[in-house]
């Protein structure tokens, strides 16, 4: 089967689950010497395919080849092209990914600056550092802290004044303080005309465009789409290119002098490969809307794999808490494409689990809730709020993506506001996913939940906010709201998965490294392919933070490379 799969086949369902099969099973290798033998290559890994030259219908010749089109790849590309080497950039898909719109996390940048902001680059590198428990390197963190502003503000030169496309800075953090920092990193691009979406016409289309424009404008560059990775090439212990299938399912051999720099995107969408590394993940997932969509299929970490690079030990993703769910579904299958988002689950109401019981501080992270509700046995939780919840969102004020409200210092083009989400709302119920009551007991009713202990945990809960004291989990006093005015309404949720974050273990070269530590020549590695830089969670209070990652460091490892 043909290693080209497209998003529609993804998005078909069982076509989908094939395609990846196919893709995680190709046969036998004779890339590295080193490589194990074919019955220790586990099963979601597979056995790199064995091409030879004589396979090949063509063979290119570059200094520097970029796999892969999407937030990393594109800024690699650009810099290495700009430093003077000769550049390919392939994407395996018509159009790759491009640059995460709502935000880009950055430190210092003349946009924060002019705002007023300081961030001090210590304490947020010590911050991630602390999300990982020290399992990440401080090192990667500080080089993010310490070029993010450039990278960010190449692309603003790049994108901004351009077809009415500007980048705000999201400053506007809580003025209460909150149990776990939030950080005002957040560079998010907007149309000035209110488009929203991924289509052409948006933002995030607009800016994709323009920066594949800015790299094709270069004579020494090359961007072949429709082209995908399937191994790379060693000399030796040195890697010096790659072999591709193209858009008619040939193979091309493209030789990098210089080197070969992944950014693939992650595995979300190998639904061999998530299910084998992140099994437990999965099971508190009820779908999966992954960044960058259907393209992270995991070839990048196997190629590298299978070229002797050692990959991160925990599994990480970056994980919503807005999969909505029918009261009645069961969760734990988000490849079944069943599910539906609902922005305004992130926001901290009170969070029950199967039993009515009050789950944890709702104020934490996204996927603390997920892993706090896990923990309880039924991995689904359950939002409860009452009539007065659009004073609640108001007051919460959270931040990043999951804001509701515009307002002033904030960077999302078209929140839902009060209005929106009152409109969302009223959907859903009208759909079976949100329940609306006249009454507790009905609420409890609906969901199976036990009723004298779901009441017993709203009366505990509405004592907290008239204390504005939660003795129980110590959510701050800003973000306890009460349950006692009609209608009541109640939510079944589950995780969304976005992407992948567990990767090939990097040094600050962005060079791949063996299990020894010792790197790999001719490979580098960028973007949700990369790892030692987050280990069981995301701190997504920094809003931007993996897209700033990856915009970085793309920007560094093309400069570096084109100038070996």
């Amino acid at each position: 089967m043909n290693a080209m799969v497209n998003r529609r086949q993804f998005i078909a369902g069982a076509s989908a689950v094939a395609a990846a099969s196919a893709l995680a099973g190709t046969a036998a290798s004779a890339l590295a010497e080193e490589a194990p033998a074919a019955s220790e290559w586990p099963a979601w890994l597979g056995e790199p395919p064995a091409i030879k030259d004589e396979d090949c219908v063509e063979t290119i010749d570059c200094e520097v080849l970029v796999i892969g089109a999407g937030c990393s790849g594109i800024f690699a590309a650009n810099f290495a092209a700009m430093e003077g080497a000769k550049t390919i950039l392939i994407e395996k898909y018509p159009a790759g990914t491009g640059v995460r719109g709502s935000a880009i996390g950055a430190v210092n940048s003349k946009k924060q600056q002019e705002a007023g902001v300081y961030i001090d680059p210590n304490e947020i590198a010590n911050d991630f550092a602390h999300y990982s428990l020290n399992n990440s390197s401080l090192d990667l963190h500080r080089l993010w802290t310490d070029n993010s502003a450039e990278a960010v503000e190449w692309y603003c030169s790049v994108v901004e004044g351009v077809e009415q496309v500007r980048v705000d800075l999201e400053w506007n953090m809580p003025q209460e303080e909150t149990r776990y920092k939030c950080w005002p990193t957040g560079h998010g691009s907007m149309v000035d005309d209110g488009s929203v979406g991924k289509d052409d016409a948006s933002a995030e289309g607009i800016t994709y465009r323009l920066l594949t424009e800015a790299f094709a404008a270069h004579e020494n560059a090359t961007f072949m789409t429709e082209t995908g990775l399937e191994c790379l090439i060693k000399d030796g212990e040195r890697v010096v290119g790659i072999y591709a299938t193209n858009a008619d399912g040939n193979y091309l051999r493209i030789n990098a002098s210089k080197g070969v720099i992944v950014a693939t995107g992650g595995y979300a969408t190998n639904f061999d490969m998530y299910p084998a590394l992140q099994s437990e993940t999965m099971k508190s997932l009820t779908g999966v809307v992954p960044w960058p969509f259907f393209n992270a299929q995991g070839q990048g970490i196997k190629a590298c794999m299978w070229a002797g690079a050692a990959k991160d030990a925990v599994p990480t993703s970056m994980v919503f808490d807005r999969g909505i769910m029918r009261p009645d579904q069961e969760i734990g299958n988000p490849f079944a494409f069943d599910f539906d988002y609902f922005h305004a689950a992130t926001q901290p109401f009170l969070k029950v689990d199967s039993t009515g019981k009050r789950i944890t501080n709702e104020s934490s992270p996204y996927d603390f809730l997920i892993h706090a509700a896990a923990n309880r046995g039924n991995r689904a939780w359950y939002n409860i709020w009452d009539a007065n919840w659009p004073t609640d969102i108001d007051r919460f004020h959270t931040i990043g993506c999951s804001t509701l409200i515009k307002r002033e210092g904030t960077n999302q083009m078209d929140p839902e506001g009060i209005e929106g989400t009152a409109a969302i709302i009223d959907d859903f119920v009208a759909r079976g996913y949100i329940v609306k009551t006249d009454t507790l007991e009905e609420l409890a009713d609906a969901f199976g939940f036990d009723k004298e202990t779901f009441l017993a945990t709203v009366e505990q809960y509405n004592g907290f906010y008239d204390a504005q004291f939660d003795a129980q989990y110590g959510k701050e006093p800003f973000r306890l709201s009460e349950i006692r005015t009609a209608p009541f309404y109640g939510v079944k949720l589950g995780g969304l998965l976005l992407c992948t974050l567990d990767g090939i273990k990097i040094n600050t070269k962005f060079q791949a490294l063996k299990a020894d530590g010792t790197p790999i020549e001719g490979l580098y590695v960028i973007g949700n392919d990369s790892g030692n830089y987050y280990c069981g969670t995301y701190p997504n209070l920094a809003a931007g933070a993996n897209a700033g990652r990856c915009v970085t460091f793309g920007m560094l490892c093309g400069r570096q490379v084109a100038n070996l």
